[in-house]
């Protein structure tokens, strides 16, 4: 399929649907992009032992009062917040380290209910844990 076959597509589903899904899905931005784009996108690793679930976020520079936890559904868990700059000088010589607000959404390995999520913050990261729904037959 060629560039323009590709373009008439969309606006077609766009006109159809009556909206810019798939535009925006092929404009989408990977984490790197959005760093390079003065955008924050906190990296993260998802573990399982057999009895837990456990969330590593990397939450550089962001003060506990400016970070918000919210679960979306018993399945997906919202991380967002603010970081500040250390130091607000007027002359700024190099800078890579981004700041401003962030979010990102985590999709969990397992449901869960905010009374069961364990909650630490700890040099720069955010670390959750909550019990696996896992049933467990004892045999007698």
């Amino acid at each position: 399929m060629d560039i323009e076959k590709m373009r008439r597509w969309i606006e077609i589903t766009n006109q159809y649907k009556k909206t810019d899904f798939w535009t925006r899905v092929l404009e989408e931005k990977y984490p790197d992009e959005m760093v390079k784009e003065n955008m924050y996108c906190p990296k993260y690793d998802l573990y399982q032992n057999e009895y837990y679930n456990f969330i590593i976020v990397e939450i550089p520079g962001v003060n506990r009062e400016d970070l918000s936890l919210h679960l979306i559904s018993n399945t997906q868990l919202k991380v967002s917040g603010i970081i500040h700059p250390i130091l607000s000088l007027e002359k700024e010589m190099r800078r890579e380290r981004v700041y401003g607000e962030f979010e990102r959404i985590i999709d969990l390995p397992e449901a869960t209910h905010v009374q069961h999520l364990y909650i630490q913050v700890n040099n720069g990261l955010l670390q959750i844990s909550y019990p696996r729904m896992v049933e467990r037959i004892h045999f007698t």
